[in-house]
């Protein structure tokens, strides 16, 4: 598709006030602030889970002491995907726009790429029931929240990152999420020692989130309780969140551990490029941009979420 001067006639015209092309602010990015951000030079790369040694028993005396093999399991492929967006406009499109909104189409490119980017890494959350692709599903072939994650090693019951039944935003599911952090173990039944530091909820939460995240007393008793989200039973409370636009669902939850405790991760193959080309044939000028990369995770630990109903 080209565009013309006859496709924007109003461009042409010098009494224009203003023109609303990328006329509203950016937003810092969300994704920066969760995701596990990595550089590849690799067309994939795989994460491979393995379990770790158990609970050191008793030892009797001149006894052969138990010698325990570490267990190698699943491994988790992240292989980029490839993402292309570009224009064309005609040489006299170009000569005769008067309001420098041609020279400006470039950035508007770069304002899809970082769109592009937030969507890409929000796809793991907002597909976090979902284990329909591989790029959604973890080390035990699950969805990222599930009542029923496995661990490497044999004999270790299932554990839950997710309420059993779906629940919006409230000071008890907030709690019992912070409970089920405590009570998570690793593969082989060791405390896995994770720690809740960001909720990221739905923008239409925002107000609810602030009173449950902020308030230095519980906005729903009338006693003027504590609020122990906050403050925490141990003073590490959760007193950060971020109001995703990027949700496709307006009633979903998570609570994260730090960067670098979970696998939330975004592997960026090839940066955003920008490319531009004068067709000597036709004077046309292209424009395009291109970038790799692919979101997933692997370990489900250092997430607890309800998706929404």
């Amino acid at each position: 598709m080209v565009m013309r001067a006859s496709d924007f006639p109003e461009l042409q015209d010098t009494p224009l006030r203003k023109i609303y092309f990328l006329a509203l602010r950016q937003t810092p990015a969300e994704y920066q602030r969760i995701a596990n951000i990595v550089e590849t030079r690799r067309a994939f790369e795989d994460d491979l889970r393995m379990a770790e040694f158990g609970t050191i028993p008793q030892h009797v005396e001149g006894d052969v002491p138990l010698f325990e093999d570490a267990v190698e399991a699943e491994t988790r492929r992240y292989t980029p995907l490839e993402f292309s967006l570009g224009y064309v406009m005609t040489q006299t499109f170009r000569e005769d726009e008067l309001h420098g909104i041609a020279v400006r189409m470039t950035e508007g490119l770069r304002r899809s790429v970082r769109h592009s980017f937030e969507t890409q890494f929000y796809e793991i959350l907002n597909n976090s029931t979902s284990a329909t692709l591989s790029r959604h599903k973890g080390f035990d072939g699950l969805a990222l929240l599930s009542t029923a994650h496995t661990s490497a090693a044999a004999g270790f019951g299932t554990q839950s990152n997710t309420l059993s039944t779906a629940a919006t935003l409230s000071q008890s599911a907030i709690e019992t999420a912070v409970q089920a952090y405590y009570g998570w173990t690793g593969e082989k039944g060791l405390p896995s020692l994770h720690t809740p530091r960001i909720a990221v909820i739905h923008y239409n939460d925002q107000f609810k989130a602030a009173r449950l995240f902020k308030n230095a007393e519980r906005f729903d008793t009338a006693n003027r309780e504590d609020n122990w989200i906050r403050k925490g039973p141990d003073d590490n409370g959760i007193s950060s969140f971020i109001a995703s636009r990027y949700f496709t669902a307006s009633n979903q939850w998570f609570l994260l551990a730090a960067k670098g405790e979970h696998s939330l991760n975004f592997f960026v193959r090839v940066q955003p490029q920008f490319e531009t080309h004068v067709d000597f044939a036709t004077g046309n000028f292209q424009a395009k941009t291109r970038w790799r990369g692919i979101s997933g995770f692997s370990d489900w630990r250092g997430v607890y979420g309800s998706k929404g109903y």
